[in-house]
Order: C-alpha cells, then structure tokens, then sequence
C-alpha cells in the first residue's frame, strides 16, 4: 500500500497535497509484491535506504527483496511466473532467488490487469476527493449497493440497496433495452434472483430500480446499471480465476484475483475477493485500500472514506 495516498485520506489533509512530492511512477515494472507476512523490505535503486515493503508494490528490474525471520512473501513476474519467499531468504529482481521456490505460473493477462492498478495513479485521485465527498453525507433514497456499475459474472445476479427510514417495503424493477423484465416486491433489502425469471442475455446492459414505500406513500426511487459481457469474455474471466484459486485460499490469490477482477471492471466481484483477504490478513491494511479504491470507482463515496480510514488506522497499528 502505498502511505502517502492513504494520509491523503484525512479530511484537512487535502490543502497539503500540493506540498508532497510526487511518489517516483514504476515506469516498466516486471514484477509485483502479491502478498507478504512479517518484515520484507526492498532495497531499490532509486533510494540509499532499503523500504518496508507492501502489498501490490510494483519491482523493478535490479530491485532486491529481503525476508527477515518468520517472513514471507509472494512475487509475480510479467511472464506469470510466481515466486514464494520464505524467512530469511531474498530475491533480486532479474537475478535468481536465495532460498526462494517456484510457486507455479499464471496467465500474463493476470500481471498485466494488476500492474494497471499499481502504475496507474488511481489512488491518489481517489483519496483527494474523499475530503469533499465526506460533507455529502449518505443518499436519503435506497440507494442500490450492487450490483452496481459493473460488469458481473453471473447471469442470475442478487440484489442489494440501503434502507430507508420509515420504508415498509420496497419494489425492484429490472429493465432491458426493451423494456422491464420483472417486478417483485419486499419487505427486506435484498433480492435473490427471482427463480422463476429467464436468466440475463450476454452482451447487454441492465437497468434495475428500486423504490420504497412508507405508511404515507412512495419515499424515493434510485436505479443503477450492470452489465452481463459475452460468453468468451466470461469463459476467459473464468479460466484465469480458475488458475488463480488453483493454488489454494491465500492472502497472495485472493489480492491477485481481486486485483484482476477489478482492473477487468468485475467491481462486485472484486468487492467479495478484498473483503475474504481482510479476513484472511486482518491486520493489512492492504485489502481496505483495495475495497476504497472498488467502492470509489462505483460510487459509494462513503464506504470508500470508511475503507481508507481503516487502511490508515492499520498502518499506524504497524
């Protein structure tokens, strides 16, 4: 994670970002830090100190990891090629690795949609605007949670939305180019495809709306758009997370599937990968930053603040 952008995070904050120099962009990275444990650092060319390593840092060639005792690391290189490090080992970028062992071999595709993440200045445009946006507050409407912007994997998607103060039930419309498809109503804040609607066609974009109605009538309307992408879009989605999660239910495949998911614009789905490595790492702040760049890219401005402050506050727990 990088730490100046997380700082950024803080309302009052936003007036000194013109002060901080910018961080040096990895302008050919051929590698990148997938997850870590302990005390790793990286002993780079552009600083005479060696720095306390992070998840998703991007290496360059002649970059040199260092695991102190009970340490651990996982590198993935360009050419999808990954490499576990255990404690007291070290690796140098481009150079072979002292007590390191294969870890198997990912599609390149998977290196190529997480480096965008990593070089791409993404979070320091989010953090910026977390200050303004705190002010907004939370949309009074039942305002949609997901799916929401994004692309998704299933046909058959469930939905979710905010409640509202004195709602007693809610109304949720799904609509196609042609028109609305179905129209169910409910109590709850949240609807499981209906089982007895056809599934949603590949290739479109979805509308779905949601209302909600008090003892004294209608108490608002929001409606949020997805899309369903072509089969082979989906096959080849599919087949690289199944490479991916080959390798077991790690801190290392869970940030590299969301991380891929999310540059590929599967926005829900990523949100579920970032969440599962919060439980598995806990005490990262890495997988908070990751969940605040997902909801800032959709939208949900406050869950993003909320995320970056937990990033913020694991870091200075380290």
């Amino acid at each position: 994670m990088r730490r100046l952008f997380v700082l950024l995070a803080l309302p009052g904050l936003i007036a000194s970002f013109a002060s901080l120099a910018p961080m040096a962009a990895h302008a050919d990275p051929v590698a990148i830090i997938a997850s870590l444990k302990g005390k790793v650092t990286v002993q780079s060319g552009r600083s005479a100190e060696p720095a306390t390593a992070t998840f998703g840092r991007a290496l360059e060639a002649g970059d040199r990891v260092q695991l102190a005792a009970g340490a651990a690391a996982t590198i993935l290189f360009n050419d999808g090629n990954v490499a576990e490090l255990g404690e007291k080992s070290s690796l140098t970028i481009g150079g072979a690795a002292k007590g390191g062992k294969g870890g198997g071999k990912l599609p390149s595709d998977v290196f190529a949609q997480v480096s965008k993440l990593t070089t791409g200045g993404s979070r320091r445009s989010g953090l910026v605007v977390m200050a303004p946006m705190r002010s907004g507050g939370v949309a009074a409407g039942p305002e949609p949670i997901t799916p929401r912007q994004t692309d998704v994997l299933s046909d058959r998607p469930a939905f979710e939305w905010r409640s509202v103060e004195g709602a007693t039930r809610y109304r949720v419309t799904l609509s196609g180019d042609d028109g609305a498809l179905w129209s169910r109503e409910l109590e709850g804040t949240s609807l499981a495809y209906p089982a007895d609607a056809a599934a949603l066609a590949p290739d479109h974009e979805w509308l779905w709306e949601v209302q909600a109605f008090g003892a004294t009538g209608a108490l608002g309307r929001a409606s949020a758009n997805f899309r369903v992408p072509a089969a082979a879009d989906l096959d080849a989605v599919r087949s690289v997370l199944e490479r991916i999660r080959a390798a077991g239910d790690s801190p290392a495949t869970r940030y590299l599937a969301g991380s891929y998911l999310h540059a590929r614009g599967f926005q829900q789905d990523a949100i579920a990968e970032f969440l599962a490595l919060a439980r598995i790492d806990p005490s990262s702040p890495a997988p908070h930053e990751a969940l605040g760049d997902v909801y800032r890219a959709i939208g949900l401005m406050d869950q993003a603040a909320a995320s970056y402050d937990r990033a913020l506050d694991l870091t200075h727990e380290h």
